[in-house]
């Protein structure tokens, strides 16, 4: 009984070890952290057991739990609790309330960005505008995904792989539209379209065509389980989430590590890291036709998405941790930077258009034009004025700045460049064979190594800022060798 009395003693005060302001909002649970009520988690064996969860929430009466602890909670789960407190002594409410007001303030900016680069003086190739206008269908589109995965799983999006991955693929066809019209552009520019244009117009509806099934299914979906529809969709995603848990297991044979239940599938990190690079080929291309149209403010709408850039590795490296609750304070770097983002690309936005000739008038000045009534065509291209010389003129400075613009440092913007005689239908499969090379390196590879299991979060903002450093680096000396030119 003593030998009792002292374990107890001991449980009790390595549970006051781990505050409840440390510990995230959802359900700890061994083996999955998904807390949804009846559902039994598959055990390395081939069976299943119950779900072993306690809340982790504030402690008290009105506290809550998906899943009501059935037995007594081992060591492991309190050590497992003390392991998630937050490096910065934050709560995860807390983050979580500092995320949501951030990604929230970043939509206005966001919208001035889009009001400025609309006008008809910044000649942006409409494609690529629509392309940025996309972007609010993405936005708008993950919404009831997160609010879904929420209620039904308590857990974040991130965590529900089958709303996770079409939710972002509305982001990888944002940027294939940008690159798709920023290509059209220079083509246009050069005046050598090669009969490629028909061939855009296809591309882009295909990507729209997609767009429109992956935001239908992905809302029909969640509409259907919120509801309790035909097919039960929560129970059907959580039956297919069960055997991940036995994958893991199976993956320690071939791997130093078993991948963890909530880790993104093969096709979600593509999409991710498609988005990165789709992202880096449209700031290549936005340098490269600051330099065709002659408005040299393009190249710092180009620095202005260095911050946004920035904000999607914050996501991938938030997910390469597994969505580790010790990492909040990533998504909240994330959301810092999607608002630090927008608003830099405004700030460029405004310069692009008032170098083209804008008049700064505000809504409420004389003059003012909504975006919506202005007769801007669809089929319009940069600069209708151009003639057959004055084309010739601009692909000759197109190709000189070309030999000019090469730096020391390689990067995947150079791809534009690379695969400039391609067609955008090559150049879309080309992007997604490599992304899918690179996400599954990063997917099983990061099951060889330690750190993914170790969440830290200086080594995930060295993963975050690293990377961002050398591609501000890449851009200053392809500055500097132009100002040097010149």
């Amino acid at each position: 009984r003593e030998e009792q009395a002292q374990a107890g003693a001991a449980m009790l005060s390595l549970a006051r070890l781990a505050p409840a302001r440390a510990v995230t909002r959802s359900t700890l649970c061994v083996k999955s952290r998904r807390g949804v009520t009846g559902v039994s988690i598959a055990d390395a064996r081939g069976g299943t057991r119950p779900a072993i969860c306690f809340p982790t929430g504030p402690v008290g009466p009105r506290a809550r739990s998906p899943i009501a602890p059935n037995r007594a909670v081992g060591p492991e789960a309190v050590t497992a609790a003390v392991a998630t407190v937050d490096a910065f002594g934050v709560s995860a409410e807390q983050w979580e309330l500092i995320e949501g007001n951030l990604f929230g303030a970043s939509l206005l900016p966001y919208l001035v960005f889009l009001y400025y680069l609309g006008m008809p003086e910044s000649k942006m190739p409409p494609r690529a505008l629509f392309g940025f206008k996309f972007l609010l269908v993405f936005v708008f589109g993950t919404i009831p995904c997160a609010i879904y995965a929420k209620l039904v799983y308590n857990d974040i999006l991130a965590n529900v792989d089958w709303l996770h991955g079409p939710a972002e693929s509305l982001l990888t066809i944002t940027n294939l539209l940008i690159v798709i019209g920023l290509r059209e552009g220079l083509r246009d520019l050069k005046g050598s379209d090669g009969g490629k244009r028909s061939k855009v117009s296809s591309v882009s509806g295909a990507l729209l065509g997609w767009s429109v099934a992956a935001t239908t299914a992905t809302l029909s979906a969640v509409a259907a389980g919120a509801g309790g529809g035909v097919g039960n969709v929560a129970e059907a995603a959580e039956s297919a989430a069960s055997i991940a848990p036995a994958v893991g297991d199976m993956a320690v044979s071939f791997f130093r590590h078993a991948e963890p239940a909530n880790a993104l599938s093969l096709p979600t990190w593509v999409i991710h890291v498609s988005s990165l690079i789709e992202w880096l080929v449209a700031m290549g291309l936005i340098w490269e036709y600051a330099d065709a149209t002659g408005n040299q403010k393009y190249k710092g709408l180009t620095w202005g998405m260095v911050p946004c850039h920035a904000s999607g590795i914050a996501a991938c490296t938030f997910h390469l941790f597994y969505n580790s609750p010790a990492l909040n304070s990533v998504v909240a770097t994330q959301a810092g930077l999607t608002v630090l983002g927008n608003t830099t690309v405004a700030i460029a936005a405004y310069r692009i258009a008032i170098e083209g000739g804008a008049k700064n008038t505000l809504p409420w000045e004389e003059g003012f034009v909504a975006p919506w009534k202005k007769n801007d065509p669809i089929g319009a291209t940069t600069d209708a004025k151009v003639d057959e010389a004055g084309a010739e003129d601009f692909a000759a400075n197109i190709e000189e700045d070309a030999t000019t613009k090469e730096s020391g440092l390689a990067g995947w913007e150079d791809l534009g460049k690379v695969w400039a005689g391609d067609s955008d239908l090559v150049l879309i499969l080309k992007l997604a064979l490599v992304s899918t090379v690179v996400s599954a390196a990063v997917k099983w590879g990061s099951l060889e190594v330690d750190f993914p299991f170790e969440p830290s979060v200086w080594l995930a903002f060295t993963l975050i800022f690293g990377p961002t450093a050398l591609n501000m680096i890449k851009w200053q000396q392809i500055s500097a060798e132009e100002s040097a030119a010149r």
